[in-house]
């Protein structure tokens, strides 16, 4: 059975997000992929190169945030789509990952929204039903 790993939620002039994880690096996975599927269709990004990220932040929200944060600002900035990520450490204050995709190519990648930032407002990972799963709320800035 295919389990969803987020979910769209409406919020005025914004875009929230529900994401899914049975655990943290499933969580931020998850993030990932769902930040790329408001940007272009991920299906058609490519896995042929790869990046090294390493963030540190006070809270597991701050990471979340941070991360996709990082994964907007290669998108905005040196038009990089990420097709999917490898964590070699993860804890709720530091990460460690390889990024692995390709640079924007406009003839293959459609262009959906443009999103401005990975804000704040609402930012929360909590545990869901019998507490062994995670769900994260997040609200991009569009």
């Amino acid at each position: 059975m295919l389990r969803k790993k987020y979910e769209i939620f409406d919020h005025t002039a914004d875009m929230g997000l529900y994401i899914y994880g049975r655990d943290r690096e499933e969580l931020f996975a998850a993030a990932q992929e769902a930040l790329m599927a408001q940007l272009t269709n991920p299906d058609g990004i490519k896995p042929v190169m790869e990046r090294e990220i390493i963030l540190e932040a006070e809270s597991a929200e701050e990471l979340l945030r941070k991360w996709m944060a990082e994964l907007l600002y290669l998108y905005q900035a040196e038009s990089w789509l990420t097709s999917g990520v490898s964590f070699s450490d993860l804890t709720d204050t530091s990460l460690k990952a390889r990024a692995f995709g390709e640079n924007l190519d406009k003839a293959r990648h459609e262009q959906k929204l443009e999103i401005k930032a990975v804000t704040w407002h609402r930012l929360r990972i909590e545990k869901t039903g019998s507490g062994e799963h995670l769900r994260a709320t997040v609200v991009l800035d569009i």
